[in-house]
């Protein structure tokens, strides 16, 4: 049962319009807005109370408040309190309202910093009448005062205006310690100590860890469900490829093959990702397992964020694979007609694209196995529709180091293998912090670089956004005044496809050039003479970008360097970039001091839309989560109840055959 707000007791029209503005329609909707915040109203004592800052302090007015103006328009209201026989002067600025209801020997609160010597207490709140709990709730609505929302709130639930429905299953509540829907409602907005916020808080995470779970696992197992056939890989036929590899697979690229041909013998389509560090080998190891593919009588796919980088890919596979038939299929491609027929008919081996293959017209005779490179930059929707091509087993690859606990709560739909190890010969990436002041000394290094024939990057955080730093604009008028000498190049994101291959093709084609650019170059350019990377404001990427960017150098033996300029502010996370070449390591770093932030793009999907949970911090709490969704999951009675009671969110995201 729910009422709309208006009838609520003390919502006239006004208030009513200010409700609507801010969402809530019905006195349902505000039982389940719940504060922002909380301040913190607990008394403290002044004789033990710290010099300059925060205290909470009860107190009698003892003179009438006097108004003062200040610069502009600024004004303060300022008065005597007697606090424990003493007094104590308040300044509140911007309360200057208050001047008519701030009456002698009136008892209020008073909260702000507090200087001793002066016996002053600047007030950051002064609450006129006594709260009930020593928490205020802060709820951040457009227009309308906290204590109106206390009030109506306190109206709405007396009056019984509102009911509450269990959403979990009473063996789950009992298991997780949790309170119910309604004292959650009572302790969130009535809180009379922490320890209720945060039991309610609890709750709240709960079933937000617990829907995702849900949605999660529900993929997982409908893939399950469905099957095919293991494929019969000719093992000899493969052992032979890897033997003509001219280099030792780590030992982590051997696991991560086996990992992909476990999954060709599995009598149901599955889904894995291989997440590897830059430089680790991955697109070796899904090569292997094109090959298999390919004995087991398949076609295999494999679509590229980008024209540059299925091109590259082209290029790799078509050397690597002497025997095989290899496609390219991208908007630029000629006689796509044909290429599609000889698709169709199952004279291509192997196809290499863009967004091109997911066109209704390209289709497979017997699509077996999908690679989806860069993942992240792709639409779940684009990524379904080509695997949906065939029956096939699906690898996606991401150069982006996720750290362990977040991989398995983002990708528990499907199993994750990780290249840590980079291939032998490998030399580190050289890396060094710079002083924005100290780009003279960088310069100089560069120049001796591309006399001897190499390449150079130049990043800056945005294309003409000053107040994110160097612009790529800028910074390539500036490369092209002190390079005058050489070939210096731009690229960024506003660039049409065809201007951005134009571009690549003549930096490729220079023999000592500068591309100067946005982030555009972090995914996918695998240029060997390019060994210098110089990376304008470094405080605005992550370490794990960072990381990405210093990737795009080293793609050879020859030494490379990674140099980063940024203000003092930053030195001490650019002390921990420039040790480590560890991307796992940075990874775990950003997690800590960033969020999941950093990587919730990894995981391009609706999926992710927590309001409460936090990746970064309760991995326990969605581990549990994950079991007790699966629970709901094998049970056919809870999982009927639990679809009824959240069917509309869940057919939002309901996994289609």
């Amino acid at each position: 049962m729910s009422h709309r707000i208006i009838d609520a007791r003390g919502v006239g029209k006004q208030l009513e319009i200010q409700f609507n503005y801010n969402g809530i329609n019905s006195t349902h909707d505000l039982a389940f807005r719940f504060p922002k915040k909380y301040e913190s109203f607990s008394e403290d004592s002044l004789l033990l109370a710290v010099d300059k800052t925060d205290v909470t302090v009860k107190g009698n007015v003892i003179d009438l408040p006097k108004v003062i103006q200040h610069r502009g328009t600024l004004k303060s209201i300022q008065f005597h309190i007697l606090v424990d026989h003493e007094k104590i002067k308040v300044v509140a600025f911007r309360r200057e309202y208050l001047k008519d209801t701030l009456k002698e020997n009136l008892l209020i609160t008073v909260k702000g910093k507090f200087e001793k010597k002066k016996k002053l207490i600047t007030a950051s709140a002064i609450l006129l009448k006594e709260l009930e709990h020593e928490l205020k709730p802060i709820y951040q609505l457009e227009n309308i005062y906290d204590s109106v929302v206390s009030k109506i709130l306190k109206h709405v639930l007396e009056d019984q205006q509102v009911s509450f429905y269990e959403t979990l299953p009473q063996t789950l509540i009992d298991k997780n310690h949790l309170i119910s829907i309604e004292d959650m409602v009572h302790k969130l907005h009535f809180p009379t100590s922490f320890q209720d916020v945060k039991d309610g808080t609890y709750r709240l995470k709960y079933e937000e860890a617990l829907f995702f779970q849900y949605r999660m696992m529900s993929q997982k197992l409908l893939l399950e469900k469905q099957s095919k056939t293991p494929k019969q890989y000719d093992l000899n036929q493969v052992k032979q490829f890897i033997g003509d590899i001219p280099y030792e697979l780590t030992q982590d690229q051997k696991e991560a093959v086996n990992d992909i041909f476990r999954d060709f013998k599995k009598p149901y389509p599955t889904k894995r990702l291989i997440q590897g560090d830059v430089g680790s080998g991955k697109t070796i190891v899904v090569g292997i397992g094109v090959m298999g593919a390919k004995s087991s009588g398949y076609q295999s796919a494999l679509m590229a964020p980008t024209e540059i980088l299925a091109q590259q890919h082209y290029q790799f596979f078509k050397e690597t694979f002497k025997s095989m038939n290899v496609a390219l299929l991208t908007g630029s491609t000629k006689n796509k007609k044909d290429l599609k027929r000889q698709i169709l008919q199952g004279e291509v081996d192997f196809v290499i694209g863009t967004h091109a293959l997911v066109e209704d017209d390209v289709v497979f005779q017997n699509l077996g196995f999908v690679i989806i490179d860069e993942q992240h930059r792709f639409g779940v929707e684009t990524r379904d529709t080509l695997k949906e091509k065939g029956n096939a087993d699906v690898v996606y690859l991401t150069a982006t180091p996720i750290p362990r606990t977040l991989a398995i709560v983002l990708f528990g739909d499907m199993s994750v293998s990780t290249i840590k190890e980079k291939p032998l010969g490998r030399k580190d990436i050289i890396t060094r912090y710079f002083n924005t002041s100290q780009a003279h000394a960088v310069f100089e290094h560069v120049k001796k670089e591309l006399d001897q024939n190499h390449k150079a990057y130049f990043i800056a955080p945005s294309i003409d956004a000053e107040d994110r730093g160097e612009t790529v604009l800028n910074l390539y008028e500036r490369v092209s005044s002190v390079f005058s000498g050489y070939d210096t190049f731009m690229l960024h994101g506003k660039m049409t496809s065809t201007e951005k291959n134009d571009i690549i093709d003549a930096y490729l084609a220079s023999q000592k050039a500068i591309l100067v650019s946005t982030t555009v170059v972090e995914v996918g350019l695998d240029i060997k003479d390019a060994t210098m990377m110089v990376i304008f404001d470094g405080k605005y990427f992550g370490l794990s970008q960072l990381h990405q960017l210093r990737g795009r150098v080293g793609r050879s033996d020859i030494q490379s360097y990674c140099y980063v300029l940024s203000d003092d502010s930053d030195i001490e996370r650019l002390k921990l970039f420039s040790k480590t070449n560890d991307g796992f390591v940075l990874s775990e770093y950003d997690l800590s001091e960033r969020g999941p932030g950093e990587f919730i793009g990894v995981r391009q999907s609706g999926l992710i839309k927590f309001q409460y949970a936090d990746l970064g911090t309760d991995f326990d709490l969605f581990l549990s989560a994950k079991q007790d969704a699966l629970y709901i999951l094998n049970n056919p009675k809870l999982k009927d109840t639990y679809q009824r009671i959240h069917q509309a969110a869940l057919e939002s995201f309901e996994p289609k055959n």
